[in-house]
């Protein structure tokens, strides 16, 4: 296999001990929603410097839920949204077997805990010599138990964002750039990049110093923008055809081969999940994200990524 990778939520909460700045969360959030994968090497060298330095299994959960709840990733938005807690295991499976991560990891239902949240059993196969520390193996399993007990709430137990902008807010950043130039971006997702500064009353010079400052651009920030909009419209059960054209994409090839890299599956690999997910019981999608208005396609000059 190419290089062995690790999920970016797991990684950074291993290497969080010391404490991330807010901008430093918000870049990595979007960076990592259009790509959603590290080195494995980091993902174990964090495990076994956890391991160390003996923090417990419950230290490791916080940190993995607190950067849970901050992650913007197409995969987490669709886990995170689904209404049974059956179709979050499939999509979490799903993920394993498809993404090029090193240590693959198959959970099944077993019987309901005296909380009422349903116990899991997990098979971890590890596609590298590599050992898996406790701290990985703790880490990489909160991501499905937290993500069980939040479907199984009702969407109570993490705080989501619903759009970039919004989680800007959410990290205390709502005034930053960076939340500027996404909400900028959500008012009118398919217009050009080139019209931001005008948008913003700046110079491009300026706006692109001050994005650079925190580690972001704005395509990155439409980037993650689209992902997510992918997302609610898989979920709506829009055509593939039709979310592709809405979201800015050239093509649903486009548009695969972008979900795909940013999250290690393909948008079809998740339209029979949300289809079962919604027609058992009649269930909605809980997804408030802005879906883009029937009709409205990128104008011709539209900046292709």
């Amino acid at each position: 296999m190419s290089e062995a990778l690790a999920y970016h939520t797991v990684v950074h909460a291993l290497e969080a001990k010391a404490g991330w700045s807010a901008d430093r969360r918000f870049a990595a959030a979007v960076a990592h929603a259009v790509d959603g994968h590290i080195a494995y090497k980091r993902y174990h060298a964090a495990g076994r410097e956890r391991a160390r330095e003996g923090i417990g299994e419950e230290g490791i959960k916080r940190l993995v839920r607190d950067f849970l709840e901050t992650d913007i990733n197409p995969a987490m938005v669709f886990l995170a949204n689904v209404n049974r807690v059956e179709s979050a295991l499939r999509g979490y499976n799903v993920y394993n077997a498809s993404a090029n991560i090193a240590v693959r990891t198959n959970v099944a239902l077993g019987d309901s805990s005296k909380r009422g949240v349903k116990r899991f059993t997990a098979e971890r196969d590890l596609l590298t010599r590599a050992d898996d520390p406790g701290p990985c193996r703790t880490a990489t399993l909160t991501v499905i138990s937290t993500v069980l007990e939040h479907v199984q709430s009702g969407g109570a137990c993490l705080s989501r964002p619903t759009s970039v902008s919004h989680l800007a807010e959410i990290l205390g950043r709502g005034y930053g750039v960076g939340a500027d130039v996404a909400r900028a971006i959500e008012d009118d997702w398919l217009a050009p990049l080139s019209l931001l500064p005008q948008k913003l009353g700046c110079h491009k010079r300026t706006l692109e110093r001050s994005l650079r400052e925190v580690d972001l651009t704005a395509q990155a920030l439409r980037r993650a923008d689209r992902m997510m909009r992918v997302a609610a419209g898989l979920f709506a059960g829009d055509s593939l055809t039709s979310i592709a054209a809405d979201c800015g994409f050239s093509d649903t090839a486009h548009m695969s081969r972008s979900f795909r890299a940013a999250c290690g599956m393909t948008p079809r690999m998740l339209v029979e999940i949300a289809r079962d997910d919604t027609a058992l019981d009649g269930a909605t999608p809980r997804l408030p994200y802005r879906r883009p208005h029937a009709g409205m396609r990128p104008p011709s000059n539209f900046d292709q990524l």
